[in-house]
């Protein structure tokens, strides 16, 4: 990173100072600052230049449209992860699931809570179908975090937040008992996916800031997918698991492939690019 802040991120911070949007500042140049803004201005700055994320200083982030709480219990939500929500509501309004069926979508790893709490937003026009949405997380304090953001984005009485290791919560509970209807289940994961060698060559921004728990995993990275695939064929004796749809770093696609075979063999995974181009979701239908 340059010894400087770009100019976005500066118009960004004095927006935050002055509680206005970016436009606001850009369409403002004869703003004037306190003593006081002036101060909290160079502060914020200076963080950045320590190679703070943004986010973090900040203290939100926007993520497919919405405004979300983002602390350092929480990993910054990306723009390539919002390709999740998109294959996920897709799946619950065009899916191969009868009209009318109780659908459970449950989002492991939530971390802010970004991706369940979109997937709620974008299907709140309805499908024809009975949805419950669960986040589950390991952290008590991203939870606290996911469930503050579901309020700040007015779907908290649509998604549940659950503490518990992947799928534990859903495995120790009969969620499809609750009902009097038959359930199909939709699992989103974007666990943590970085190897030793990447993470050891992320940038200080991440690495000095993020929360390692949310972002390293052993045995190349794939360690936490391999739990939730063991979890995976459990629970899909008891239910009808529509879709696993999960987040991967590129180069991870070839022992990603040979990971599900071993689990689900007689699964053809299919595989997403994002917007850059790069190998980045499996959709694993078992």
């Amino acid at each position: 990173m340059k010894n400087i802040v770009p100019l976005s991120e500066k118009q960004l911070i004095l927006a935050h100072i002055l509680k206005k949007s970016r436009e606001y500042v850009l369409a403002h140049p004869e703003i004037r600052l306190t003593k006081k803004q002036e101060e909290k201005r160079k502060k914020y700055e200076k963080r950045r230049l320590n190679h703070e994320p943004l986010a973090y200083i900040l203290g939100h982030k926007e993520f497919y449209g919405l405004d979300f709480k983002v602390t350092p219990d929480t990993l910054i939500p990306r723009p390539e992860t919002e390709l999740i929500v998109e294959l996920t509501a897709w799946n619950i309004k065009h899916g191969t699931h009868s009209k009318g069926e109780r659908i459970i979508v449950v989002d492991v790893g939530t971390g802010s809570g970004n991706i369940i709490i979109s997937i709620a937003h974008n299907i709140k026009h309805g499908t024809g179908n009975k949805l419950k949405l669960y986040g589950i997380d390991t952290s008590a304090k991203a939870i606290q975090v996911a469930r503050f953001n579901s309020k700040l984005n007015n779907s908290e009485n649509k998604i549940e937040f659950v503490k518990g290791n992947l799928l534990e919560p859903i495995m120790k509970n009969e969620i499809c008992s609750m009902f009097h209807d038959p359930c199909s289940m939709i699992i989103v994961a974007n666990l943590p996916y970085l190897s030793q060698k990447i993470y050891a060559s992320a940038m200080p921004d991440v690495k000095n800031f993020e929360p390692k728990s949310a972002l390293f995993s052993k045995k190349d990275g794939l360690d936490h997918y391999e739990e939730l695939f063991k979890q995976i064929k459990i629970l899909d004796t008891r239910y009808q698991i529509l879709n696993t749809i999960i987040e991967f770093s590129p180069e991870q696609k070839p022992a990603l492939s040979k990971l599900i075979k071993k689990y689900f063999s007689a699964v053809k995974p299919k595989f997403k690019k994002d917007l850059a181009g790069k190998w980045r979701l499996a959709v694993i239908t078992t």
